[in-house]
């Protein structure tokens, strides 16, 4: 299986170079820019559409990329038969006939069709669609919306890491959130957020901490929500202690926008270690993507007395068959295709103020008022991921010292 996704990806990649060539040499032979569309068009009498099209095949970064712009086999036919009433010699346009030929036997061998292919190569990381196509992770979010009944515009989670009291700690504050969180179907019950700490292994972390509320005095009955940062009117929102932690969830209720709110917690763990242990030899912080949403914020700020975490590694891990979402399970074998790159987050405090979550900023210099410190001593990065796949998790993770 895995010799069949090399031969299909090495056969792609060739034929698809193979159509670049033969164009680039037509162009030269008839003393074209290639990067300019409007001399395509006046010199082969094509519509500007098809001439823009055929500039950026010929100019995408990778053969891959030139997947969004590359016609139809007729839509190729009626262009070279266009290019040789123009002048073209035969022999120039039989070379480009042959390589789309050879690319459209290369897409029935390996796919079927061309939309089989390019979903394949999209879940390989190899390739992403036009933004004025729906890229799969686009169509996913609206079939998951469409299926499970809920969405949300922007999963957040926000990690602070702040020093401790003791020497070789560091103190953890958590963010998290959803902002325009909806149903779609009024019997929709689900899980909002889960409240965990872990060890690599897995296991509740044994540092002799416990999880502390961010608000002073917070609702008996719902301790970690942040209620000044959600929305009035907010639906009742139960929660219970379970195996996995505390789990907070929505009942069914009103769909659409009018039952549609921004609903955010958070918590303090007191006394991290900073250097690895013999069950504890990484530093983490992750975002579970457990719903449908249109885009995820991740973001890590760590204060200035302590160190900046050196080879910081982002990452995307699937759970096909639902969690599990421990440490345990971040594992090679689940992870999932990532191009976003990490961000940083400049400026003093750092500049993490977004559209997507109006008032992050203020939630943070909330936390810092919490926590007696300073917002302008702290540095970040970020990562943003439009439609990130369900039941997946994002995670920052750095090796301890």
């Amino acid at each position: 299986m895995l010799t069949d996704t090399i031969h299909l990806v090495e056969d792609c990649r060739i034929a698809l170079q193979r159509v670049r060539s033969s164009l680039m040499d037509l162009f030269e032979s008839e003393g074209v820019n290639p990067a300019v569309p409007q001399e395509i068009a006046k010199r082969f009498g094509l519509h500007r559409n098809m001439a823009w099209k055929l500039s950026r095949i010929v100019n995408a970064t990778d053969p891959f990329a030139s997947l969004n712009h590359l016609p139809g086999p007729q839509g190729m036919e009626l262009t070279l038969r266009g290019m040789e009433q123009s002048g073209v010699p035969a022999a120039t346009t039989n070379a480009v006939r042959d390589a789309v030929e050879t690319f459209q036997r290369m897409v029935v061998e390996h796919a079927g069709d061309r939309e089989h292919l390019q979903l394949t190569l999209e879940s390989m990381g190899l390739f992403e669609s036009d933004a004025a196509a729906a890229s799969g992770r686009e169509l996913a979010f609206r079939g998951n919306s469409m299926v499970w009944g809920v969405q949300a515009k922007t999963r957040v989670a926000l990690t602070i890491l702040g020093p401790s009291a003791n020497a070789g700690e560091c103190d953890y504050a958590l963010v998290s959130g959803l902002v325009g969180f909806r149903r779609l179907r009024p019997t929709a019950r689900w899980r909002l957020y889960r409240a965990q700490m872990h060890d690599d292994h897995g296991r509740p972390l044994a540092s002799g901490g416990h999880l502390e509320t961010i608000d002073p005095d917070p609702p008996t009955e719902l301790p970690f929500l942040l209620r000044g940062f959600c929305t009035a009117g907010m639906p009742a929102i139960v929660s219970f202690d379970g195996p996995d932690g505390r789990e907070f969830c929505l009942p069914g209720g009103q769909v659409g926008n009018r039952g549609a709110f921004d609903c955010f917690f958070g918590y303090i763990f007191r006394g991290l270690p900073l250097t690895r242990g013999a069950d504890n030899t990484h530093g983490s912080t992750a975002a579970t993507i457990t719903l449908p949403v249109e885009s995820a914020v991740f973001d890590l700020l760590v204060h200035r007395d302590l160190p900046m975490p050196k080879g910081l590694e982002v990452s995307l891990h699937g759970f096909p068959h639902g969690g599990p979402e421990d440490p345990s399970a971040q594992t090679a074998r689940n992870l999932l295709p990532l191009n976003e790159p990490l961000i940083e987050l400049t400026g003093s405090p750092p500049a993490i103020a977004t559209p997507l979550v109006p008032r992050l900023a203020r939630m943070f210099e909330h936390v810092c008022g919490r926590m007696s410190w300073d917002a302008t001593a702290f540095r970040g990065v970020r990562v943003v991921m439009r439609h990130p796949p369900m039941s997946s998790k994002l995670v920052m993770r750095w090796p301890l010292e």
